[in-house]
């Protein structure tokens, strides 16, 4: 029987277009947003539904659903003893939200996301108790959220982002982004980690989604005495690199074909 054709995905933009399959509206974070919570009733209900709850649910689906595999999880132990960032692609919607906190970590993990995920009404205490940090809106904003980055960091905790910020579903290659999320890093003066997902064709049912493997990269630390953009760049290029060889390496299986729109004007 002959295999279905891929799905086809047209994209005017490698960079900004997105895919996700449920896009949220967008949404302005209040001045009056928590980043940081000291409240023990808040820490405590927090802990229950991301150690008791969360993590346990989505290990069995990663596990049992998406089969996944981990490469080089032991370059994580030596980072035991400090605060670090994990730069990920962005190829899924929720799971990406929880796969590298679920696989990889055991310690309280937070990842940086579009404010769009608090518009869903009602969730957004959940959301934040999952560890969620929303990008802020404004300079004031922007104070608390980096107060909040360093705050976690010296907690020893760990932070995800994931620098192409668009999801594009099952994609099988990496795309260019900028160095931006890289300030981090380097004005906080930790190490980073590499995670990049690749995919897996199924022995049977070669049809349905996937398999996932994370490729974790050994840690990478930012230059001394180099000047801040410098070692932005330093690390985004690393970053990149990486990801590109991972994703080769792996000869990463093509689930949906991405192609561009051709615009041209006959």
């Amino acid at each position: 029987m002959k295999n279905k054709e891929k799905k086809v995905v047209y994209y005017n933009d490698l960079v900004n277009d997105d895919f996700a399959e449920n896009p949220t509206k967008h949404y302005r974070i209040s001045d009056k947003f928590k980043y940081i919570h000291k409240n023990i009733f808040y820490r405590f209900f927090s802990f229950i539904l991301y150690h008791v709850i969360a993590k346990p649910i989505f290990f069995l689906i990663l596990k049992i659903k998406y089969h996944v595999r981990v490469k080089n999880r032991k370059a994580i132990r030596q980072l035991r003893a400090t605060g670090f960032f994990v730069y990920s692609n962005h190829t899924q919607n929720i799971i990406d939200a929880f796969i590298n906190h679920t696989m990889l970590f055991h310690r309280k993990g937070h990842i940086i996301a579009n404010n769009d995920v608090y518009s869903l009404k009602g969730l957004r205490t959940i959301v934040n108790m999952l560890g969620t940090m929303p990008i802020p809106n404004d300079m004031i904003q922007s104070k608390k959220f980096y107060d909040a980055v360093s705050y976690y960091i010296k907690k020893k905790h760990i932070i995800v982002v994931f620098p192409e910020a668009h999801v594009w579903p099952y994609y099988n290659d990496i795309r260019p982004f900028p160095s931006t999320s890289f300030i981090f890093p380097v004005t906080l003066n930790k190490p980073i980690i590499v995670s990049t997902i690749t995919y897996r064709q199924r022995k049977i049912f070669k049809n349905a989604h996937p398999y996932i493997t994370i490729h974790v990269s050994n840690p990478i630390f930012p230059k001394l005495g180099v000047p801040v953009k410098d070692n932005q760049a330093y690390l985004s290029d690393v970053t990149y690199c990486l990801m590109k060889k991972h994703v080769k390496e792996a000869n990463s299986y093509e689930y949906i074909h991405y192609e561009q729109k051709n615009n041209d004007k006959k």
